[in-house]
């Protein structure tokens, strides 16, 4: 789902596509999702859960050395269906992926490889944390693109943490909302999932977006303490996402070795530099009197990670002021810094910025998302928002021969939990 790596390149193709996310064809898929729960499992559903995918503004390989981010919900959006069943027994289906996934609550163990992971990692860990969780009959589906860097697998698992620990309570009215838990504390459990179940080293950025979102509103995140601070996107800005063509699948070798080369150097900083819990704390002026001193790639990841925290601090004052100018420099700045220093980019997302450099109404653009494909992030005037999506997809076109996809998204709310 989302996160680095194995990387498969785009095939050629024939027309351009560029799309605004609308609450129209949200409704038709709903829609359509309920009948095909009831075709599937014979009866109605009792409860709905919904929470976004998201796009992180900036602040990259940040979260897990305790850093800041700022991402924001959007309204391409995860959507499970739940109903209980009383032989604790799973089954799940997908709209959306091949096979299900079965299994008995109090035996479950990691299945492998595939989504089926990704759908019953919330499951262990509500039971992990003493929560009596019944059988269910469950239907996923959603638009969020899988593997392209805006979270398809948090938005899943934030869905269904909210649907299970509904099922485990009583209802209330129809209707009424159903989550009884704070947003946070579900983030919390999704990250668990995905840490614990399914064996994916990552931070809590993701979760938090998709479970606490505001319409309108990035969330700067601080990492460490999990503060959270809403702020405001600018009305005469919209977002673009541009998708790369280039897939990748969470949990491979290389999101865990750059935490190794960032842990190695953050070790030879202690020695001068007693105290240092995290990536976080650390200044240019601590690190700078080590160029040299330690290997290059090591030195690099770290700069990394010290600029890009600035960069975030620095991108809330600039989108409270409405600085364009300002924002747009901050996040080329980010791509360069992933692109080079922490290298986690490619060709095509490399390419996708700086074709996006070029077109008018673009205010700043940076890969999103672990990397190594994925998607772009483009901040864009909003009168000019469908111009500049159609730009990016030609000026791509016309350097590679290849079409691409890109798509207006709006910041959102997170989690929504309900009885049917």
């Amino acid at each position: 789902m989302d996160d680095p790596r194995s990387v498969n390149r785009p095939s050629p193709s024939t027309s351009m596509s560029t799309s605004t996310s609308t609450s129209t064809s949200t409704s038709t898929s709903t829609s359509t999702s309920l009948q095909s729960f009831e075709k599937t499992f014979n009866r109605p559903p009792e409860v709905l859960a919904d929470a976004g995918g998201r796009v992180n503004l900036i602040g990259e390989h940040t979260d897990y050395h305790e850093g800041y981010v700022l991402p924001a919900a959007i309204d391409l959006r995860t959507r499970v269906w739940g109903a209980r069943r009383n032989d604790g027994i799973l089954h799940i289906r997908s709209l959306r992926a091949e096979g299900e996934a079965q299994a008995e609550i109090r035996s479950l163990a990691p299945p492998g490889k595939g989504w089926q992971g990704y759908a019953l990692g919330p499951i262990w860990a509500l039971r992990e944390e003493g929560v009596h969780v019944p059988g269910a009959d469950i239907l996923i589906d959603g638009n969020v693109p899988f593997g392209g860097g805006l979270s398809s697998s948090a938005s899943l698992q934030v869905a269904l943490t909210g649907l299970v620990l509904a099922l485990a309570q009583e209802p209330d009215p129809a209707g009424a909302n159903a989550l009884r838990r704070a947003p946070m504390d579900v983030a919390r459990l999704a990250r668990k999932a995905e840490n614990g179940f399914c064996g994916v080293p990552c931070g809590i950025m993701d979760q938090v977006a998709s479970a606490c979102g505001r319409a309108g509103h990035a969330i700067l995140l601080d990492c460490r303490t999990l503060e959270r601070i809403e702020v405001p996107v600018p009305a005469g800005w919209a977002i673009v996402v541009a998708d790369s063509g280039v897939k990748h699948a969470l949990g491979t070798s290389e999101y865990a070795k750059r935490q190794s080369e960032c842990a190695s150097g953050l070790e030879v900083l202690r020695q001068r530099h007693q105290g240092l819990g995290a990536l976080r704390d650390v200044t240019l002026a601590m690190l700078e009197p080590w160029e040299g001193k330690m290997p290059d790639t090591v030195y690099r990841r770290l700069r990394h990670a010290v600029t890009e925290n600035e960069r975030v601090l620095q991108a809330r004052s600039a989108l409270e002021s409405a600085n364009a100018d300002a924002i747009g420099k901050l996040l080329f700045a980010s791509h360069e810094s992933l692109a080079k220093d922490y290298e986690v980019s490619c060709p095509e997302l490399d390419l996708l910025v700086d074709v996006a450099a070029h077109v008018p109404g673009v205010i700043g653009a940076r890969l999103t998302g672990a990397g190594f494909g994925g998607n772009t992030v483009n901040l864009v005037q909003a009168d000019r928002a469908e111009s500049a999506a159609a730009g990016i997809v030609d000026g791509y076109a016309r350097r590679t021969g290849k079409r691409t996809n890109a798509v207006v998204v709006k910041p959102s709310p997170g989690l929504s939990v309900q009885w049917l």
